[in-house]
């Protein structure tokens, strides 16, 4: 029996993905998350502080051989993996898309589905293995509809919550649970600071969000599709988890 609750978070040191690091290693989650040169994973270590148990590993997830190399190094450490987060992907904007360069479509495309497609190839055959473990996508408002002159993003957006489906379709015969998190409001983040709306959903607000639904504390746990309407939303289904967890 496995004692220490292990965890990915693969986009885990942006301003999203850090509330969501902090949020697991408070349900007592040792955290894993791949890093890159450039990113912000300074940062991520002085918001969760020195001694969190938090594990940053170089990998370009972009390289599919990389993010092999990160499962099998956390697999041979820890022997299992409970939990994959992705919050993973870049952003663009400034082009209608009959005249955004082929360059910057192919780079988008890398950034956004070529990352998960690599990462869910590595960790969703894991957790599979183990015959269980849940694995998680986030997304925002764009998947669903149409912002101007970023409708590139609606694009990618919308594609890496429909893989999220097709995964927890072919989940079908196993115990791994997949989830697909939609917020349909901008997040709030330490990054953002005074651009931030305070109408906005909090980083760690998120972040407790999806760590109560790892840990079944969410109503529809047996749904794939999980929507957070607003922040008003989001206090309301967390106060319920409070009120029913104590």
């Amino acid at each position: 029996m496995h004692t220490r609750r292990i965890a990915v978070v693969a986009g885990g040191s942006g301003g999203i993905g850090e509330g969501i690091v902090f949020a697991l290693l408070n349900q007592g989650y040792r955290v894993y998350v791949p890093t890159r040169d450039g990113d912000h994973s300074a940062r991520l270590r002085e918001f969760v502080g020195a001694d969190a148990d938090v594990h940053l590993v170089p990998a370009d997830l972009a390289d599919a051989d990389q993010v092999e190399r990160l499962r099998k190094e956390i697999v041979d450490a820890e022997g299992h993996i409970d939990t994959v987060v992705v919050s993973v992907g870049s952003y663009y904007y400034g082009h209608r898309m009959h005249r955004m360069p082929v360059e910057d479509w192919n780079r988008t495309l890398r950034d956004n589905l070529s990352t998960h497609f690599n990462i869910q190839r590595a960790f969703v055959g894991q957790l599979r293995e183990q015959n269980r473990g849940t694995y998680v996508v986030l997304s925002g408002p764009e998947a669903d509809t149409i912002h101007p002159d970023e409708q590139v993003m609606s694009i990618m957006a919308a594609a890496q919550k429909m893989m999220a489906r097709v995964i927890a379709h072919e989940a079908f015969d196993s115990m791994v649970r997949v989830y697909s998190i939609t917020a349909q409001t901008s997040i709030a983040t330490r990054s953002r600071d005074a651009q931030n709306n305070p109408d906005w959903i909090p980083a760690r607000d998120l972040g407790s969000y999806v760590a109560a639904l790892v840990a079944g504390h969410v109503p529809g746990i047996h749904e794939t599709r999980h929507e957070i309407r607003d922040r008003r939303h989001l206090d309301a289904v967390l106060d319920e988890v409070r009120r029913r967890t104590g």
